[in-house]
């Protein structure tokens, strides 16, 4: 047998061991979808009722109630919509739905009652810690905190719910949430080691925070004037990068920032224009994916050109120039060298940047 025959064979027997929910169930839900679409929502809570009592499985039973309720709500009818709401989000045990509905309800009872939506928030929080649900909850808490009293009343808060949810699936979200309330309160040292402990407990590549934690912390450490510690923290990111020799990327979003972060450290903070021009250079030999390795290479001609090295400054800009044919640096780097325009460049005819050559981009000359 072919491979092509086989992958036929497999999705044959896949679709035969799908389960069976019903005509009458696949009419009521389609029928519902419609309805809700069409911005009839009274209707299509009918048609969701319907599609709850002709379901085969329990959980498509729970599902369509589930729609029913929040068409409800969408209808007008906010007081059926939040009692059938409470009753998902009260089952016992807990089904597929119970955090979602239990989500829904605090946030309608929020709309009335401030107060009690988000004393109800944090119960969903508490009752779903591991669900998304429980997450999004406990971030409205916090954030329902920040807007009544400031960093510092929900750093409070914080404080209270550490004890019951810093063990659970919670716990790296109330840590790094902490640290960064420290922060906003200018506690910088005790804010450098809250996120460095977020990173400690929570390590790549389980830890949902790690990146940003590590992030954070150097950014304490450059408020404390510990430049190169500020460094380091970076570099210990960065050396979390791995490659891929598939399609894909491993690329993670601090990635990029932490190293254009390493390079202002070392020109601006420490004086070091060599090891800026390094991590310039390794920006650009490094982060493939990135739309600034044209800004990278244009910075670190320009530390060149600072330094008197004009012939390394137009290498650099010739690199760009082949490189990255549309960047909007072609035309500068083509005035600044005497450079070709290469072919087929989509790039703007004159130089628009903020400075003509990389020297005037130094000195804070204007067009």
């Amino acid at each position: 047998m072919t491979r092509a025959g086989a992958a036929v064979v497999a999705l044959a027997l896949l679709a035969s061991c799908a389960p069976h929910r019903g005509d009458d169930h696949v009419r009521s839900m389609a029928a519902a979808r419609r309805a809700y679409g069409a911005g009839r929502f009274a209707q299509a809570a009918e048609a969701y009722d319907a599609a709850a009592k002709s379901a085969k499985l329990p959980r498509d039973a729970v599902f369509a109630r589930y729609e029913a309720a929040l068409a409800r709500v969408r209808a007008g009818d906010v007081e059926l919509g939040a009692s059938e709401l409470r009753a998902i989000a009260s089952a016992a045990p807990p089904n597929d739905y119970s955090a979602a509905a239990a989500l829904d309800v605090a946030r309608l009872t929020r709309r009335v009652d401030d107060t009690r939506g988000l004393r109800e928030l944090e119960d969903v929080a508490l009752r779903f810690p591991a669900s998304g649900a429980g997450k999004v909850a406990l971030l409205e808490v916090v954030r329902g905190d920040d807007a009544s009293g400031g960093p510092a009343a929900a750093l409070a808060h914080l404080d209270q719910l550490t004890p019951r949810l810093g063990a659970g699936p919670l716990g790296d979200l109330v840590a790094y949430e902490r640290a960064k309330r420290l922060s906003e309160l200018g506690r910088t040292a005790e804010a450098r080691d809250a996120f460095r402990e977020v990173a400690r407990r929570w390590p790549y590549p389980k830890g949902a925070y790690f990146d940003d934690a590590l992030f954070r912390a150097s950014e304490e450490e450059e408020k404390l004037g510990r430049f190169q510690e500020a460094i380091a923290v970076l570099e210990e990111l960065l050396s979390y990068r791995e490659t891929s020799d598939v399609i894909g990327s491993y690329q993670r979003p601090r990635f990029s920032p932490a190293l254009l972060r390493i390079a202002d450290l070392y020109e601006t903070k420490l004086g070091d224009r060599a090891k800026a021009r390094e991590a310039l250079h390794r920006f650009y030999l490094e982060m493939k994916t990135s739309v600034h390795r044209d800004d990278a290479l244009w910075r670190e001609a320009r530390l060149f050109q600072q330094d008197g090295d004009r012939e390394t400054a137009c290498d650099r800009l010739a690199l760009l120039t082949r490189d990255f044919p549309d960047s909007r640096y072609v035309p500068c780097a083509i005035d600044a060298c005497k450079l070709a325009r290469p072919a087929r460049s989509r790039a703007p005819q004159a130089c628009r940047t903020r400075s003509k050559t990389p020297a005037a981009d130094a000195t804070g000359t204007t067009d």
